[in-house]
């Protein structure tokens, strides 16, 4: 591939009506609404919530994200540390690589993020009192 390659807004739009995430480039191995961009090296994306939000405890054995909060507010806990961390609009943030965390984020909530290296590297993890309490209060 060569030369510029373009995501008209329209497309983007449409496709996050039907999904809270769509990847906008990478070499993605799980169909999604969105035909994005295709690269080798790196992956990205933009996650919407409409909603009050939870992820479940998870980490990435290879993959560091690196995320960009375009509206709203999410909450991390690391689950090695118990550390709580409050990210907001304008914000940038890194998730390095084996951090194990869960995530709840606010209705509204816009963030923009990027994963290298690409490759889909998600080892979901159990959930425990502690996070499932954590989850029900912002």
């Amino acid at each position: 591939m060569s030369g510029i390659e373009v995501l008209k807004k329209t497309k983007i739009d449409k496709a996050m009506q039907q999904s809270k995430r769509q990847y906008l480039v990478g070499n993605l191995a799980l169909p999604q609404e969105l035909e994005y961009l295709p690269d080798d090296q790196v992956e990205a994306g933009i996650t919407e919530y409409q909603e009050y939000t939870i992820e479940k405890p998870h980490y990435h054995a290879v993959t560091t994200e690196y995320m960009f909060m375009l509206e709203g507010a999410s909450k991390y806990m690391n689950l090695t540390t118990g550390e709580e961390i409050c990210v907001a609009k304008g914000d940038f943030f890194i998730i390095r690589s084996n951090t194990t965390y869960a995530q709840k984020s606010k209705p509204q909530t816009k963030l923009i993020f990027f994963k290298y290296p690409a490759g889909n590297d998600k080892v979901v993890v159990a959930d425990n009192l502690k996070v499932m309490d954590w989850y029900k209060h912002w």
